[in-house]
């Protein structure tokens, strides 16, 4: 028998792959046309480890879910290591954290037309991903108070953080069932943004966003 550890990691591992191949078989062939046998003939597991991980509609609003933090996340924190300066306005820099989502979303809406439908269809089941909100807004937040040399935490930054986020999050859906068009979703994010900034810009900023 294997020791537990190895047991473990071997689990995780195996979760992993699973997590991996649903993602880039639902990207490339949607989530109507994936069966839970493809994920498990991609991953190189059986039909029952897949099973592990829930059904085919949670395994999708958990890969999902993870792909979209994980992009919004990831470009915030590399804003987090940069260091405040004078070369790009604070608008500028949040609307480069959301850019790349609203261009995936773009490319192919009916993904995030396909999630949509199975979070509604979960009614409740599905967890929320609340706390990966609150995470993103904080640090949208803590960049405002950077540019404006604040207090930490303070409530009119992470109330304009929240209201950026809302209404990302309001555009990823009206993209996703065709409500107006790429460009038009993207202007009136960039007009939010800058809006909700405004406040906490750095005097002497010139670089804004291009249109």
């Amino acid at each position: 028998m294997k020791p537990l550890g190895t047991r473990q990691q071997g689990g995780k591992q195996r979760r992993s792959q699973v997590r991996s191949a649903a993602g880039e078989l639902f990207r490339t062939r949607g989530f109507d046309a994936t069966s839970v046998r493809d994920i498990a003939a991609a991953a190189g597991v059986s039909v029952g480890t897949v099973a592990l991980a829930g059904d085919k509609a949670t395994l999708f609003l958990d890969v999902m879910e993870e792909n979209a933090f994980a992009l919004v996340g990831g470009a915030l924190k590399r804003l987090k290591g940069e260091p405040v300066g004078t070369s790009l306005t604070l608008a500028a820099e949040i609307w480069g954290v959301f850019e790349p989502s609203l261009t995936r979303i773009a490319e192919n809406p009916e993904l995030t037309r396909a999630y949509l439908i199975a979070y509604l269809r979960a009614d409740g089941a599905h967890a929320t991903s609340a706390g990966q909100v609150d995470v993103i807004c904080a640090g949208l937040a803590a960049r405002c108070v950077e540019h404006s040399g604040g207090e930490p935490g303070a409530s009119e930054a992470l109330l304009a953080a929240s209201a950026i986020y809302a209404v990302f999050f309001t555009i990823t859906f009206a993209l996703a069932v065709g409500l107006g068009s790429a460009a038009e979703m993207a202007q009136g994010l960039r007009d939010l943004i800058t809006a909700q900034t405004r406040p906490f810009e750095r005097a002497g900023t010139t670089a804004g966003m291009s249109s």
